[in-house]
């Protein structure tokens, strides 16, 4: 279906969603993703989909959030959309709060020769 209709952003996110939900095939999720994004750059929710996998795949919070800014601008009354972007910067705190506790860690903790 989606090689007869390559720049069909319906088929596309929703085998990324497919991809994502079922097959837990994240790498697989944020290419379909990605192409859905190319053909509807205005879709909050594939915006968010797309924003979703590049945090939870590359931890890279600035691309993800940029992702997640696009879909509010686009959707902003989307529950599906809030939710995400709320899930992302809860668990980007979390990590950073982590990241942040092993770097005091390996400060404090004397160095032995």
């Amino acid at each position: 279906m989606i090689e007869a209709n390559p720049r069909n952003w319906i088929f596309l996110s929703s085998y990324a969603k497919f991809l994502k939900e079922v097959r837990k095939d994240y790498l697989k999720a944020e290419e379909y993703c990605g192409r859905a994004v190319l053909v509807s750059p205005n879709d909050g929710n594939v915006l968010a989909m797309y924003a979703e996998l590049v945090w939870m795949i590359h931890k890279d919070s600035s691309h993800a959030e940029s992702y997640f800014n696009r879909a509010v601008a686009a959707a902003p009354d989307d529950c599906y959309v809030q939710a995400s972007y709320a899930w992302f910067l809860w668990d980007a705190e979390e990590d950073e709060d982590e990241e942040e506790k092993r770097h005091k860690g390996e400060v404090l903790e004397p160095q032995t020769s």
